[in-house]
């Protein structure tokens, strides 16, 4: 496995990218929201932002499109900890846990990928396991870096034609 962040040294901080997306309540808003929430946290510097990609729901059909993107920051914080703030930040906004997958929500923040770690855990997996079918985490992460490679996967460009989830709509924003 990659690298664990050394918590002892405050200065080493690594890529991090997180997938975001919403498809209830302005979801645009909603990402821009969660950005400044994220940023708010003292071990995770913004960098930038993607620009947004609508996409069709992975999960039932009777739910509206998606709004997607990456945000790019640095960070310097263990794996487990950055996904318990993640969590406090989505249950903050509003996010509530249903049964079925992949239905609608608020709000959706993966961790996509965190230096050159990789983790497998009961709870947590960098690199995030489906980054690499959707084409609405490649495409922002190309957009972030063209040259941006996935540890285990392969270079973004190289797995984009293979994705299984397509987007249709670049949001200019």
């Amino acid at each position: 496995m990659g690298n664990i962040i050394p918590m002892k040294d405050k200065s080493l901080k690594l890529d991090l990218y997180l997938g975001i997306g919403s498809n209830l309540e302005n979801p645009t808003k909603q990402i821009e929201l969660s950005i400044q929430y994220l940023s708010d946290l003292d071990e995770l510097e913004f960098i930038k932002v993607a620009p947004m990609y609508e996409s069709k729901p992975m999960g039932p059909p009777d739910q509206p499109n998606y709004i997607n993107t990456v945000s790019f920051f640095k960070a310097n914080i263990e794996p487990a900890v950055l996904l318990s703030e993640i969590k406090k930040i989505e249950e903050m906004m509003g996010r509530v846990s249903i049964s079925t997958k992949w239905s609608e929500r608020i709000i959706d923040i993966d961790i996509v990928l965190f230096g050159d770690i990789e983790l497998e855990t009961d709870l947590l997996k960098i690199p995030h396991p489906l980054a690499f079918e959707r084409e609405f985490v490649i495409k922002p992460l190309l957009d972030l870096d063209s040259n941006i490679y996935i540890p285990g996967q392969g270079f973004a460009k190289d797995l984009i034609k293979n994705c299984k989830y397509k987007v249709f709509n670049r949001i200019i924003s």
